[in-house]
Order: C-alpha cells, then sequence, then structure tokens
C-alpha cells in the first residue's frame, strides 16, 4: 500500500513536467500534445527571442552574485551561531530564519516600499539584496549543520600551538565545510534562479528576471514557446542536480 501512494505521489508530481516537456515538440501553434509530428520549431523560436536570452543571462548574473555573497555571509554567520561563547546564538539564529517566516508577498511589498523611498528602484544591487535575503537562510542551515560537525578540540589544538584566530576560520573550518559550502552555493543560486513571487516587486522595467519574463509573455501571448523555455529550464536544473550528485554534495544538502 505504501508503494502504491509513493508511485501516485511520484506521478502526480512529474507528469505535469512530461506533459510541459511533451507539448514543447509540437509544430503547432498553440498547446496540444504532439502524437505523429515533432518538430524543434519552439526551441529555435526561444533560442533566437532576444528577450528570453537578455532574461537568461540576467538570471545567471543575479543568482551567481546573489548566491555569492550569500554564502561569504552565511559563512561568518554560521561560525558565530556555533560557537558555544556566542551569547546571542539564538537570537541571532532567529533573525536569520526570519525570512523563511514571512510570506514573499509581504516581504516583496516591503521591499519594495524602502527602495522606492531611498529612490533605488529598477536597480540591480537592491534587486541583489532582497535575493541575499530569500536564499541567505538556506545556505546558514546547512553550514550550522556542517561547522557543528567539526569537533572543537581541532580549533583549541591547533589556538594551543600558536595559530590565530583567523588563521583557524580560514584554515581549519573552511577546508572542512568546503563541500557543504559549494552544495548550499548551488542550492543558493537555483532558489535565486527561479525566485519570482520577491522578484516581481523588486524588478523594474530593466530587470526583467527569466521567470518573470514568462510570466509576463504568458499574459500577452500563449503559445508553446513558453513550454520550450520551460523544458530548457528542466535540462539545465538536471545538469546541475546531476554534477551535485557526482560530486556527493547532494546528499549534503538532502541530509
Amino acid at each position: 500500500m505504501l508503494l502504491l501512494v509513493n508511485i501516485f505521489m511520484i506521478a502526480f508530481t512529474l507528469l505535469p513536467i512530461v506533459v510541459i516537456i511533451w507539448m514543447s515538440f509540437t509544430p503547432h501553434a498553440f498547446f496540444i500534445l504532439p502524437l505523429g509530428e515533432f518538430s524543434l520549431r519552439w526551441y529555435e523560436a526561444a533560442l533566437a527571442h532576444g528577450g528570453f536570452r537578455s532574461a537568461f543571462f540576467l538570471s545567471i548574473r543575479l543568482a551567481a552574485v546573489s548566491a555569492s555573497l550569500a554564502a561569504v555571509l552565511a559563512f561568518f554567520a554560521s561560525y558565530a551561531l556555533t560557537r558555544p561563547d556566542f551569547r546571542f546564538a539564538r537570537r541571532f539564529d532567529a533573525l536569520f530564519l526570519s525570512p523563511l517566516l514571512i510570506p514573499h508577498v509581504i516581504l516583496g511589498i516591503a521591499l519594495l516600499q524602502f527602495v522606492n523611498s531611498i529612490g533605488l528602484f529598477n536597480s540591480f544591487w537592491p534587486l541583489v539584496a532582497a535575493h541575499i535575503i530569500v536564499i541567505a537562510p538556506f545556505l546558514i542551515r546547512i553550514l550550522v549543520a556542517a561547522m557543528s560537525e567539526i569537533p572543537p578540540e581541532l580549533e583549541w589544538a591547533a589556538l594551543n600551538l600558536g595559530a590565530t584566530r583567523t588563521g583557524v576560520l580560514f584554515r581549519i573550518v573552511l577546508p572542512a565545510c568546503a563541500p557543504s559550502l559549494l552544495a548550499g552555493f548551488v542550492f543558493a543560486f537555483v532558489i535565486s534562479f527561479d525566485e519570482i513571487v520577491v522578484t516581481i516587486f523588486m524588478a523594474g522595467p530593466s530587470q526583467q528576471t527569466l521567470p518573470i519574463r514568462m510570466y509576463g509573455y504568458l499574459s500577452d501571448q500563449f503559445d508553446p514557446i513558453v513550454a520550450a523555455v520551460s523544458t530548457l529550464l528542466i535540462a539545465f536544473a538536471a545538469v546541475i542536480v546531476i554534477g551535485l550528485e557526482r560530486m556527493g554534495a547532494l546528499r549534503i544538502v538532502v541530509r
């Protein structure tokens, strides 16, 4: 019985993805499952669409910058949270995790009001800051779990042998949690790349990421080009997941 339930849940999750991929090969100008004739027409249209191309590269740049900065901030924050002599660890832990508790619609509206008040709407760096707020809690959770497994005796031994606190941080702690840091970076990259709720409030006309561009395209037109773009994104995510699995980092994220 449990096996049947699991099969049903997997099928329920994967079936819409299979349908979208199948529809992307239709030769027709509307969404229909191709049964006898398949075409790459909409993939050619997607790759030739200047709006989708520019939005894709903007999403890549935004996700890379956001994930990189969030990884640096999360590394230092996680180190502080796992130190036994840090008195306010619980309070800061709750603060860092608070974006997970706030609905993204409310968070997006609040960030929009703040950015408008300081005159930075439709800029790249406020959008980066918004994405860091969204993805940093995930990185912190992964790194806190990794740093908690580092024996404190390693740091004590290094300090007793004359190492500085900075040397311990970068020569012992960083190499020990490097796989988790890499896994967290890729995980944060994917979340940032797909983020749409907060981004739709923060992105101006010149900062249209790929998810927003796809949403806007469906508001004006309804053809299978979006299915082709979605299939390319699924392939892009699959490559990342396979790469993580090959590096053994996916098990760290799941754990």
